[in-house]
């Protein structure tokens, strides 16, 4: 608590700007160059209900979000109710509320310790007094919270401004004021143990970007090349299709919000063979429409890539909240044999490298490439490093040229070592052929014929050879000889990583593998994480065991491999996986 991290929560109802407030924190963080992440929750409404979140923000690494709370501000504390168990309170935490001491006391079910101390702070009153709307009262609330525990005000200011940059000069000023009412209020009435205050090391700060996993997973694929977009609205990966439809025009893209899923992929599929480099994004219930298209790009070998935001399912499940129960639909969730590849990012700067290697996946093989992000993800805001704009791996597919193959002599289906053929652009290309989601030969003939099948099979799949051995990229942490090892993907990465360090300081010996791409699985590197080990711990956020399936489908596993899991609608916490971990070293 305090020292050099500070842990927030903030509960409300719409209208009380529980996400204006903690962006303008996560921002005026990033302005000073420390790392910081905000990780939102919303009520079944989606929007305009109850609302919270919680930020972490430190001068050190952060790459997950808080466990516990240092201190809660409570807008409303009937919200509180319905997301208590996300907003636990740690020892000697304190809490800031709304009102006069003196007051009557509300109702105050919190969850966890039992704060250190309630500051009763007349919020509403002081915006309608400075702001002359009580509408301000969480800029007076923003105030207060860089009052009581010293953060950067010069960037606090800056990030305000920043936020209402595009209302009037008035309603600026206004927010100011109660800002700094908030502040002066603090500072002259409130105290809080000097342990508390948070604590920058100048030293380690460095230039930051705020952005969700959403837009990084937008912006990754803009600079990848992809020119066309077209998807239906759900969530947790609408705000791909908004900050597409911002963006891509400027660059000569085209962005088309269609009926449904079914009509999305259908365009997708289209704006691919005419040869666009084009992409989708859905959640569950969208890649489920999709299933039969995905099958026609599979065996057409038409590039494309979806992403797929997963949330809480089946069905429409919990919308707002996430898990990762989407991984053996996204591998396997086609009839018949269709090859794909599945990449997942594990953070949120991680969705900008991942969709570059998407494209050049689905571009180099001609084959969908399933992006498994989640609502962890794709909703946290997250201060990170400026992306390389120089990792881009452009890649443009093959397509035939005339002076090596005739247009009468062109196979599109040739049978080749690497299963990769010449693709040829209608309108582009005198090359012609048909482009069916029926079974066909070398030349895209229809054909019902056993062996050619079988062939064709063949090739397809011979692709996910040369992406496992060109496209492997893992995450390892922790010591190489550990007798202890963990393996987890997507969002667990975060609480993996920070449980490993946190044991590998106190002199346990843990490590941990993170696989970016699921399948096809290098295995070769696996299998070398695994010569050092007495004991290998599966760690995901699904009930049915998912992940151990998969990897079991693709490898052969220790003795002894042991699994946790559980459902999502809660990330996994960094003392669960210290809990977990430790367990299996004692």
């Amino acid at each position: 608590m305090g020292g050099d991290e500070l842990n927030l929560g903030m509960v409300g109802s719409g209208g009380d700007g529980v996400m204006v407030t903690g962006e303008t924190l996560v921002n005026a963080a990033a302005k000073k160059g420390m790392k910081c992440l905000m990780l939102k929750s919303f009520g079944p409404q989606i929007r305009g209900g109850e609302a919270s979140c919680k930020i972490r923000m430190s001068s050190k690494k952060v790459s997950a979000p808080p466990d516990k709370l240092d201190v809660l501000l409570a807008l409303n504390w009937n919200d509180y109710k319905r997301f208590g168990i996300e907003l636990e309170l740690s020892d000697g935490g304190v809490v800031i509320e709304d009102g006069h001491e003196g007051d009557e006391e509300p109702e105050r079910s919190i969850v966890g310790a039992q704060p250190a101390k309630i500051y009763r702070i007349p919020l509403t009153e002081m915006a309608k007094e400075t702001a002359g709307t009580k509408l301000a009262k969480n800029m007076v609330a923003l105030g207060v919270l860089s009052g009581l525990f010293d953060l950067p005000d010069k960037e606090m200011q800056a990030a305000l401004r920043k936020t209402f940059s595009r209302k009037s000069v008035e309603i600026i000023d206004n927010n100011i004021k109660a800002y700094e009412a908030g502040k002066s209020y603090a500072e002259d009435n409130l105290q809080v143990p000097s342990s508390m205050k948070l604590v920058i090391d100048e030293s380690m700060l460095d230039k930051r970007v705020v952005m969700t996993g959403n837009d990084a997973a937008a912006y990754g694929a803009l600079l990848a090349g992809c020119s066309f977009f077209a998807g239906y609205p759900i969530t947790p990966s609408s705000e791909i299709m908004e900050w597409l439809s911002n963006h891509m025009p400027a660059y000569g893209g085209t962005m088309i919000q269609t009926e449904d899923e079914i009509a999305a992929m259908g365009m997708v599929i289209g704006a691919s063979l005419a040869g666009a480099k084009a992409m989708t994004a859905t959640s569950g219930p969208g890649i489920s429409l999709m299933i039969e298209l995905i099958g026609l790009a599979s065996i057409a070998e038409i590039p494309c890539v979806i992403v797929n935001a997963q949330r809480v399912g089946p069905s429409t499940g919990i919308p707002t909240k996430s898990e990762q129960s989407d991984l053996l639909q996204a591998c396997f969730g086609t009839h018949g044999d269709a090859p794909k590849v599945v990449i997942a990012p594990a953070d949120v700067a991680d969705c900008f490298d991942v969709m570059r290697e998407a494209f050049f996946i689905s571009e180099k093989y001609q084959l969908p490439v399933v992006v498994l992000s989640d609502g962890f993800i794709a909703q946290c805001k997250s201060s990170i490093h400026e992306p390389d704009l120089d990792k881009i791996r452009p890649w443009e597919r093959a397509r035939p040229k005339a002076d090596e193959v005739s247009p009468a002599d062109y196979k599109r289906y040739e049978i080749t070592p690497s299963g990769v053929t010449w693709m040829s652009i209608p309108g582009k290309d005198p090359h012609l052929y048909r482009a069916a989601g029926i079974e066909h030969n070398e030349a895209g003939d229809p054909t019902s014929d056993f062996a050619e099948h079988e062939r064709m099979n063949e090739k397809r799949y011979r692709k996910l050879e040369g992406v496992a051995a060109e496209v492997n990229f893992m995450r390892h942490y922790g010591p190489d000889d550990a007798s202890l090892g963990v393996i987890g993907w997507g969002s667990s990465k975060g609480p993996i990583r920070e449980a490993v360090e946190i044991l590998n300081a106190q002199g346990l010996a843990v490590k941990a593998l993170i696989p970016q791409v699921l399948y096809p699985l290098d295995t070769r590197q696996v299998y070398q994480f695994f010569e050092s080990l007495d004991k290998l711990l599966v760690v995901e956020l699904s009930y049915s065991k998912q992940f151990l399936n998969l990897l079991k489908a693709q490898l052969d596993l220790p003795d002894g491999t042991l699994h946790y899991g559980r459902s999502g609608g809660r990330p996994l916490a960094v003392y669960e996986m210290v809990e977990q971990f430790r367990k299996l070293l004692d």
